[in-house]
């Protein structure tokens, strides 16, 4: 028994032995591989090298890509390519969905070469980053103003770029979800029954948010506040500013029903 349990033991050392040397082989074919990579990548020009690096991004291998482009732009400080790698590895992190990282390769470029081709879409990438790290309307909207800061900047910067009805469409939608946070605000205090409380983030909305969604939402609930407050001119305001301003709204029938309301109840009351 003792020398079947020797044999054992023997034959299992033996397979440890082989596969190590067996990882130790591949090891080795995996640093001489890197390293005629290496070699053939400073052989390479420049443009070879992008070209090189634009394959793995092509073939949506963001991973090899942002190494590519790293080591062509660490390796070519002044060259020609250097715009378009760095834009491209802005894109790798942001296909990849590392939008932080993506945003600080992006504002490489638009810090260091700001007379590049690349600069508008930098531009709009960078608010893209911020639009896609923006959560939902009931939770902090940091990156939600962060992405409207950019947005409004590319507008202002390069109104004549293709990109502009991206950009409007995109600043909207950040626009309705700053409105809808506020609106929700004052929907909550108007159900519990704090009219006055809810006025302030209705008046939010209309003071800042006219061009969104809920423009319209805030301005009749503004007025069906002011109605159960008793401030019946100033209800009747609101519904007449929401006729004049949203007549494509859905409120515009309730509007109408609460002005003849109102009218009826202000016939009624005496002159003093």
């Amino acid at each position: 028994m003792t020398n079947v349990g020797d044999s054992m033991n023997k034959l299992k050392h033996r397979a440890s032995m082989v596969k190590i040397i067996l990882n130790m082989l591949i090891l080795q074919l995996l640093l001489i591989a890197c390293h005629k990579q290496q070699v053939n990548l400073r052989e390479m020009s420049p443009e070879e090298q992008l070209e090189y690096a634009m394959k793995f991004f092509e073939k949506k291998d963001y991973q090899k890509a942002k190494m590519q482009l790293t080591i062509v732009v660490l390796n070519n400080p002044g060259s020609g390519i250097i715009e378009k790698a760095q834009f491209f590895l802005g894109e790798s992190y942001f296909n990849s969905k590392e939008y932080i990282l993506a945003i600080e390769e992006y504002e490489k470029l638009l810090r260091s070469l700001p007379q590049s081709p690349y600069v508008d879409d930098a531009r709009f990438k960078v608010g893209m980053c911020y639009y896609k790290l923006s959560p939902g309307y009931a939770l902090d909207q940091e990156y939600t103003i962060k992405a409207i800061t950019q947005f409004q900047y590319f507008l202002e910067e390069f109104s004549n770029s293709d990109l502009k009805p991206q950009v409007e469409e995109k600043l909207l939608e950040c626009r309705n979800k700053l409105a809808k946070k506020k609106f929700k605000s004052g929907e909550l205090y108007r159900k519990m029954g704090y009219y006055r409380s809810a006025l302030i983030p209705f008046d939010g909305v209309l003071s800042n948010y006219t061009d969104t969604d809920y423009a319209d939402d805030a301005l009749y609930w503004k007025g069906e506040c002011l109605r159960k407050l008793g401030e019946m001119e100033e209800s009747k305001k609101a519904f007449l500013d929401l006729l004049n301003n949203y007549d494509k709204s859905e409120f515009v029938n309730r509007a109408i029903e609460k002005i003849q309301e109102l009218d009826k109840v202000t016939a009624n009351v005496p002159a003093l």
